[in-house]
């Protein structure tokens, strides 16, 4: 409000200042067209009252631009304070959010929860490299520490998408690295898989598909994730 104030009288001692220069103007210009008469006394006069306005007047406009200028600084001093408000209240959000993870993940392990989940995947993870059809993968896999026993088998990596306006199914041979078998696990508590996929051109993905198979289980444990998601993390 000060500032629109300020920027409001700033204005209208411009007008103010010009209006008085003017009118000056106009009354030198008659008193040089004529000689030394009552008129011209009384035109003096004028002048020297005249003078003394426009005096005023441009003390009053060189106060008004400092203060200008002051309240200037003043709100960007507010701007920088703001984001930096902004950025820390960010900056605590994200570090509330991963400690959060970081106890669902422990409680997975611990099986506070009540529940012996056994063997799961707790979080995968799509990160974009420098090429826009490469993006590492990593799969964090969990198994509640109550079982403690080793479990192993094997990942099976595909990806649900369209190509040339027609769905697609892309599997491990297709888009993983070159004669690697499929990503392996052998752990106790938690293990990390990593490696890369590589898309085909005109291929948009809309979904990754994990399965993950061990001898000694019936059935697999299989998890979705739509794609847009997975690079969120």
């Amino acid at each position: 409000m000060q500032n629109g104030e300020s920027k409001t009288g700033f204005i209208e001692a411009m007008v103010v200042t010009i209006t008085v220069a003017g009118v000056l103007l106009f009354i030198v210009w008659q008193m040089a067209g004529t000689g030394i008469t009552p008129e011209t006394e009384k035109l003096q006069e004028q002048v020297r009252l005249l003078s003394t306005d426009l005096d005023s007047v441009s003390g009053r406009m060189k106060r008004m631009q400092a203060r200008q200028v002051v309240l200037e600084q003043e709100t960007e001093v507010l701007r920088q304070a703001n984001r930096l408000l902004r950025k820390h209240e960010s900056e605590r959000q994200a570090e509330l959010g991963r400690l959060r993870g970081e106890l669902d993940f422990y409680g997975r392990l611990a099986g506070t929860g009540g529940a012996l989940s056994g063997l799961d995947l707790y979080r995968a993870e799509v990160i974009p490299t420098e090429s826009d059809r490469v993006f590492q993968f990593v799969l964090t896999l969990t198994q509640n520490i109550r079982r403690a026993s080793i479990i192993s088998g094997k990942a099976r990596i595909d990806i649900e998408g369209t190509m040339d306006d027609r769905p697609v199914t892309l599997h491990w041979s297709q888009v993983g690295d070159k004669d690697a078998p499929e990503p392996a696990f052998r752990f106790k508590y938690f293990q990390q898989l990593e490696g890369y996929l590589t898309l085909p051109d005109h291929f948009s993905p809309t979904r990754l598909l994990v399965t993950l198979e061990t001898s000694d289980r019936k059935s697999p444990v299989t998890r979705n994730f739509n794609w847009s998601e997975l690079q969120n993390y």
